[in-house]
């Protein structure tokens, strides 16, 4: 990677945004920077503006660890080892205990250094060609819909989920580049209202889309497939059904074919590239690894190679999987799914139903605490512990996205029979017995909340540990119910913890910024 180093402030002053105080300090690697003499002017600068965009996507605050493991250790999916003592306190729902505001200073300060780019690129780059300019503005506007989603998801409520009488809106919206110090520092925006900031997010991905070259193999750069693949989970989130059908087509269309079958399907999540890929986050070389500490690998496990049964202790195994989702996965540990066993001595797998995503669970090593069931999704296939390219759109998504707007009722894409196809789609592509079976036979008879039920069981068992939990329990406005062992009660759709603060030294500096409710 080009290292283009930062002579200025150009990408510090936006640390909150809406400074009132030049006392926080944005954290920016070098190689996420660009020197603000000479960046912007050239084909080159452009290049490296746009990848040093893309590695801000690696940081564990975002793709790198939070964006992932967050939604399943709020939600139900995760129980919390205590092994390092980090993600117990998301786990146990604790007041301010939920995404940090590194996502929000980072995400802002991408978002301008995006803005910028896309005002250099429309003002002109010498020797540029058009197939150059439409390839930038492609990737930039991709970044933007993507970093401005993701915020959005975070900080805000999402459409139709809305508690009105805690609402204060979505996140600022700024759509031109801030290029000096005394700009920011008399910067004073408010939050957008939750729908225009989706319809922004929507229109950055259409132009996007429309720019960019499609493509049929596992990207960590945009093209179309992805944008196509990201309008369709935005437009899930913002109940537009009709819309995201399209682009879910219009995905399956392109990439139907990809989808992992059960002969496959652990091989794919050993592959450094999984094959069901529409978009990921790359790590290419060792010195991106975020190591032992933060990465997926020691959050989710402490095996270093297969089986876990061996000596060989590596990561820490914050978060492994609730009894409750060992349940649904279809796992027996040895002695029996009770919550004395779960909790007791080491948990060790006995049995495992025909579902094939139940083979990516181990038992772990002892080398931490007493040895649970983990999951090894993401295992150092980079040929480095710790180091994993990261899918953040699937093929499978795109199925599932289909199956759940056909199954809902009152949608304008309501159409029980196309649910049931994509559902039965999904399962006669992870269950080794489901063709033919009587289980199959039962789907092709399921109608109304039952089938609704059984699509939201298979997206729960297909992106476990992938980062989606908590994101559909807030789309769709449901209490966060807790399994046991976990002692604390259901999180109410109304209850403050649902969505962290915004970060105190921004509202402090800002008046027209507002806090979330309850902070």
């Amino acid at each position: 990677m080009k290292r283009i180093m930062n002579k200025s402030a150009l990408f510090l002053l936006l640390a909150g945004l809406a400074l009132g105080s030049c006392k926080k300090q944005l954290e920016i690697d070098p190689r996420q920077s660009i020197d603000a003499e000479t960046a912007l002017t050239s084909r080159e600068a452009i290049d490296a503006s746009i990848t040093s965009i893309y590695s801000r996507l690696k940081s564990a605050r975002w793709y790198g660890r939070d964006m992932i493991t967050h939604p399943d250790v709020l939600a139900d999916n995760v129980h919390a080892t205590n092994a390092s003592g980090r993600l117990l306190g998301e786990s146990n729902n604790v007041f301010g205990a939920h995404f940090t505001g590194t996502i929000w200073s980072s995400g802002f300060a991408g978002i301008n250094q995006i803005n910028l780019t896309i005002d250099a690129v429309n003002g002109g780059i010498p020797l540029a060609s058009t197939a150059d300019v439409n390839r930038w503005l492609g990737n930039l506007f991709f970044l933007r819909g993507l970093f401005y989603f993701d915020m959005a998801r975070v900080y805000g409520y999402i459409p139709g989920a809305v508690v009105d009488a805690q609402n204060r809106g979505s996140v600022p919206l700024v759509l031109t580049g801030i290029k000096d110090a005394t700009t920011a520092l008399a910067f004073r925006p408010s939050r957008a209202p939750i729908d225009e900031v989706f319809a922004q997010v929507v229109k950055d991905l259409e132009e996007s889309e429309r720019l960019l070259a499609a493509s049929t193999a596992p990207s960590a750069v945009a093209n179309k497939t992805a944008a196509q693949a990201l309008l369709a989970r935005v437009q899930l989130y913002r109940k537009n059904y009709t819309e995201a059908k399209r682009w879910a087509d219009a995905v399956i269309t392109a990439r139907g074919n990809t989808l992992g079958t059960v002969a496959n399907y652990v091989p794919n999540w050993r592959a450094e590239n999984h094959p069901e890929t529409i978009f990921q986050i790359r790590f290419a070389t060792n010195a991106e690894n975020i190591g032992v500490n933060e990465s997926l690998q020691t959050s989710y496990t402490t095996i270093v190679t297969l089986p876990g049964t061996s000596s060989a202790t590596g990561g820490f195994g914050d978060a492994v999987p609730t009894l409750d989702l060992l349940n649904e996965l279809g796992i027996t540990l040895t002695g029996g799914n009770t919550n004395a066993n779960f909790t007791g001595p080491r948990s060790l797998v006995a049995s495992r139903s025909t579902d094939v995503r139940n083979l990516l669970y181990e038992s772990g090593t002892a080398g931490r605490t007493k040895g649970w069931v983990e999951c090894t999704k993401f295992l150092g296939k980079n040929g480095f512990i710790n180091l994993d390219n990261v899918p953040v759109l699937r093929i499978a998504e795109m199925y599932l996205i289909r199956a759940e707007i056909a199954a809902t009722t009152g949608a304008s894409t309501f159409n029980e029979a196309a649910a049931r196809a994509d559902l039965q789609t999904l399962k006669r592509n992870r269950y080794t017995d489901y063709a033919g079976s009587a289980q199959e036979t039962a789907d092709a008879a399921l109608t109304g909340q039952a089938l609704f039920n059984e699509i939201m069981r298979q997206r729960r068992l297909e992106f476990a540990f992938e980062g989606h939990r908590f994101f559909d329990f807030k789309r769709l406005g449901l209490p966060i119910l807790k399994g046991a062992p976990n002692p604390n009660p259901a999180v109410a759709f109304t209850d403050a913890r649902i969505l962290p603060p915004i970060p105190q030294g921004d509202v402090d500096g800002n008046p027209n910024l507002r806090q979330n409710f309850g902070y």
